[in-house]
């Protein structure tokens, strides 16, 4: 069996191992089989919720943590147990509400219950905003609107609107909390609006996979993450290989150790080729793949 530096393999989702029209690909799905039969071990990194994030990873056939909402919160796929959550204190959460609440931003807040009951709290739906309306609508099965906000802890807030406004809200958000909050703004491709999601400032994807890491007794040099978005800077930053994929915007390529093939061109599969035959680790220089 060839062996890698590697033992954990960290896969950012939507844009990395998803294509642009949201498919996993024949040929990715092999190469993360390859990479686990190496001993690397693949688990799931996104800013999906835990309800959208487990199909991938039964498709993948892992059994692995998963790591959701963009590093707020980790669980267990084997019993939908929760291994680690970065709840706001009472007092942060109280801040946000009236940050939201004063900026007249409508609230999505993501809950930690089982895949069969409502997943997210919203502040009303329909809205009559579309931005908004469309990501409720999308999810209307999943979702509830919220008698009371501190019935249940909150660990992940979002806005959604223009990517304007939502940046224009993420420096509000900032200027009042910078120190005890990260954000990320950003747009899936399968919504029509932005968000400015809100986090625990110790929270974000490299601090969950820290815990999966020390729960398996893997030192983070030992990692190697891929993403392709802002809430993957983290992780890439912080693991021993951290990877861009190709089409990721500057900011991600600045910070990446490696960069790859695109979402379309098998970039994920690209680099495990790469990681299995030894041609590329921490300190190397940059290569230019292309898709």
């Amino acid at each position: 069996m060839i062996r890698s530096r590697f033992r954990i393999l960290a896969l950012d989702v939507d844009g990395t191992l998803l294509d642009r029209f949201g498919a996993l690909r024949t040929t990715t799905a092999d190469a993360v089989a390859r990479a686990a039969r190496a001993g690397i071990r693949p688990i799931l990194c996104t800013g999906r919720r835990y309800r959208r994030a487990r199909p991938i990873a039964e498709l993948l056939g892992l059994d692995a943590p998963i790591v959701c909402n963009s590093g707020a919160i980790v669980k267990s796929p084997a019993d939908h147990g929760t291994l680690w959550r970065a709840d706001f204190e009472p007092t942060l959460a109280d801040a946000l509400l009236d940050l939201f609440h004063a900026h007249d931003q409508l609230i999505v807040a993501f809950n930690d219950r089982r895949p069969d009951q409502a997943d997210f709290r919203v502040s009303r739906f329909p809205s009559g905003r579309p931005l908004f309306d469309d990501y409720v609508d999308r999810n209307r099965a999943h979702a509830e609107a919220a008698a009371d906000w501190t019935a249940e802890p909150l660990f992940h807030m979002c806005a959604i609107g223009s990517r304007d406004d939502m940046l224009a809200f993420e420096r509000i958000v900032l200027d009042a909390c910078s120190d005890q909050v990260r954000t990320f703004v950003q747009r899936s491709p399968q919504y029509k609006g932005t968000m400015c999601e809100v986090v625990r400032r110790d929270a974000g994807k490299w601090a969950a996979v820290l815990h999966v890491a020390e729960l398996w007794g893997v030192d983070p040099e030992e990692i190697c993450a891929v993403g392709d978005d802002v809430n993957d800077v983290s992780m890439i930053e912080g693991a021993g290989l951290g990877v861009a994929m190709g089409h990721a915007p500057p900011d991600v390529l600045a910070v990446a150790d490696h960069v790859t093939g695109d979402h379309d061109g098998d970039g994920v599969a690209m680099l495990i080729e790469r990681l299995l035959a030894g041609g590329v680790g921490p300190g190397r220089a940059v290569p230019e793949d292309s898709s």
